[in-house]
């Protein structure tokens, strides 16, 4: 039987009953009648896995072609029922000349670049969660393609030699890709090395979200 102001939500009581090690029935089940809930239980990445949360990690160094402008891509499929943030994004210029960084997004069917990343239980930053990451990871390399941006450019970096970038400093920079969206570090330039760490953690939709 339903109650007044149920919690259709479930993965706040989960992780509220093991948090507290809680056995029996669901400990929030309804909200307040008025402008009451407040939400800071999480206190650390240590509790994103109670959430429902995964967290994955890669570090990569790509090298093009003659022709080929590096990047690399992250690309969340349309089908995937899933959410992901990106936490981290940092880029390293170890060339001989200062370069130029972009970072594109956008929905706009994005295929693949040349090399897809294997998902890995390596790549995960907690064992407690998912062995492979639901997202598609690719790179630009060799004398292939460069895949068409995935829609527009949204911020960008020019790095002297031997300097690394953040390009996400405080929660509010952090990045949303949903199901069908993708994202581009890229070079400006070609047959330029790239290397890019990334941090990211995703988890599926709830019901009330997809829309």
């Amino acid at each position: 039987m339903a109650i007044f102001n149920e919690i259709l939500t479930g993965r706040y009581n989960r992780a509220l009953q093991k948090l507290f090690a809680i056995k029996g029935s669901p400990p929030v089940r309804q909200l307040a009648g008025e402008l009451v809930p407040s939400i800071v239980v999480f206190n650390g990445v240590e509790n994103r896995w109670l959430e429902n949360w995964d967290r994955f990690g890669l570090y990569l160094t790509i090298t093009a072609g003659a022709a080929t402008n590096s990047l690399l891509r992250i690309r969340n499929p349309k089908t995937s029922n899933a959410i992901a943030v990106i936490e981290k994004m940092a880029i390293a210029n170890n060339t001989a000349a200062a370069q130029q960084y972009n970072i594109r997004h956008g929905n706009a069917d994005a295929s693949d670049a040349a090399v897809v990343n294997t998902p890995s239980p390596t790549q995960r930053w907690d064992s407690r969660g998912r062995a492979g990451t639901i997202m598609v990871v690719s790179t630009n390399a060799g004398s292939v393609a460069t895949p068409p941006s995935p829609g527009v450019s949204k911020d960008i970096t020019a790095l002297p030699i031997n300097q690394a970038w953040q390009f996400i400093n405080d929660e509010n920079q952090e990045m949303v890709l949903l199901p069908g969206d993708a994202l581009d570090v890229f070079m400006g330039n070609p047959a330029v090395i790239l290397d890019v760490a990334w941090t990211w953690r995703e988890r599926a939709l709830e019901e009330s979200e997809r829309s």
